[in-house]
């Protein structure tokens, strides 16, 4: 299976954070998955760092080393990747109120590669694409 990474798994799968389910930790740790991390989500990381440190600790930079050494894959950003964007579907009924262009990019990704987002993003669960799995 084709994992892509939210960004708060990333982090949590990194820090080993008690918030990241056996389910998750499973996937990640299965030798016959492949595990990725977007550049979306270290740009995401980027920008939250500078604008509030106290709440997002971490640097793109030491995060992406760290992927890169737990040997996760890193997805850069393509134009198929943005252009899949008007292409997300919702759930008949329902109004996403999540509007976050990295989420929607993750999104974006995942279904454009064929890999599965994990995410514990309960706003997640208003998209109907088959492309992401709940943890």
């Amino acid at each position: 299976m084709n994992l892509l990474l939210d960004t708060h798994v990333i982090i949590w799968a990194l820090t080993n954070d008690p918030q990241l389910t056996d389910k998750a930790k499973a996937l990640i740790m299965d030798p016959e998955n492949t595990v990725a991390v977007s550049t979306v989500s270290l740009w995401e990381i980027a920008v939250k760092n500078q604008k509030a440190p106290r709440l997002c600790p971490y640097h793109e930079k030491e995060i992406l080393d760290y992927c890169v050494k737990a040997g996760y894959l890193v997805m850069e950003m393509k134009a198929k990747h943005v252009l899949e964007i008007r292409g997300l579907r919702t759930k008949p009924g329902v109004v996403p109120t999540n509007h976050d262009p990295f989420d929607r990019m993750l999104i974006a990704q995942a279904k454009s590669e064929k890999y599965i987002l994990l995410s514990h993003d309960r706003n997640f669960a208003y998209y109907g694409e088959d492309c992401i799995q709940p943890i």
